[in-house]
């Protein structure tokens, strides 16, 4: 997955997904980073680099900096990450959280369901008004703190608690795709701009099957002529030419030779040894 415009979040991420493990690794240490940093760790440790995240997205005539936006083969979604705990209800619009005293539920503010509805339809006109064919944005409110229960009826978002986005994930990568390259590369330019798709650093680009960018042919290696044997080495091998004119008739090798040479001299050596003997006591 590329992130873009995800700052220290983004570098967090990478560190995070380096690392290896797995999601469920990752999942015992959520408490100790925010609830973005922990959405996008999980993201680029289980997306590959046909997803693209947009961090820190400023529409026109907006000041204002918005979510997470998750753009892919299989569809759009803005992501809204909370660390907040507790028992909530969704009804629709209604954003409910359960007072433990009176144990009753009460509204509850900032209404999550309303600020990622209304953040997504803001950037589905903005794609329509760029003449952009997408699919319908998906709002998602992703609570990375375990502690944290929603019951959720026809809400204006859907719900993704830390234990279910195992589930999330596996859901985006069985949809049916809606999105091909070309279409995501002018999503990502209309939003992020065309440097958004450029590497930051040239060393650091991962390229894969999925990428959108196409891959350098594989370089070719250069083979080395094959070098003549020495004259030595060719010395070396040479069978002497008695030895090979004694091979016509009895098939033996030059190590053979030697062995059989070796053995006559020993056998003379013995002689000798026994007439000297026999002189002696003589």
């Amino acid at each position: 997955m590329k992130t873009i415009d995800c700052g220290e979040d983004s570098r967090k991420a990478k560190k995070s997904s380096s690392s290896g493990g797995g999601i469920s690794s990752l999942l015992p240490f959520r408490r100790k980073r925010n609830a973005q940093e922990i959405f996008i760790s999980l993201l680029a440790e289980a997306l590959d680099n046909r997803f693209f995240l947009l961090c820190k997205i400023s529409l026109p005539g907006q000041g204002k900096l918005f979510p997470l936006l998750l753009i892919g083969p299989t569809g759009i979604w803005s992501v809204l990450p909370t660390g907040i705990s507790g028992l909530f209800q969704a009804n629709e619009s209604a954003w409910e959280r359960l007072d433990e005293k009176k144990q009753l539920y009460a509204s509850y503010k900032p209404n999550l369901l309303i600020q990622i509805h209304t953040w997504t339809k803001a950037m589905s006109e903005a794609l329509v008004s760029l003449g952009l064919q997408a699919p319908p944005i998906e709002p998602v409110l992703f609570f990375s703190d375990p502690g944290a229960h929603v019951d959720s009826t026809r809400s204006l978002a859907r719900i993704v608690l830390a234990d279910g986005l195992p589930r999330f994930l596996t859901g985006i990568f069985q949809a049916r795709p809606v999105l091909d390259k070309e279409q995501i590369r002018q999503i990502v330019i209309a939003i992020a701009g065309e440097e958004a798709l450029e590497p930051t650093h040239a060393g650091l680009e991962i390229k894969d099957d999925f990428s959108l960018r196409e891959k350098k042919p594989p370089e070719k290696p250069v083979q080395k002529p094959p070098e003549a044997p020495s004259r030595l080495a060719a010395l070396g091998r040479e069978e002497p030419e008695i030895v090979r004119r004694v091979s016509r008739f009895i098939p033996f090798s030059r190590r053979q030779w030697i062995y059989l040479a070796l053995l006559l001299l020993l056998t003379m050596l013995i002689l000798i040894a026994l007439v000297f003997v026999v002189l002696i006591n003589a």
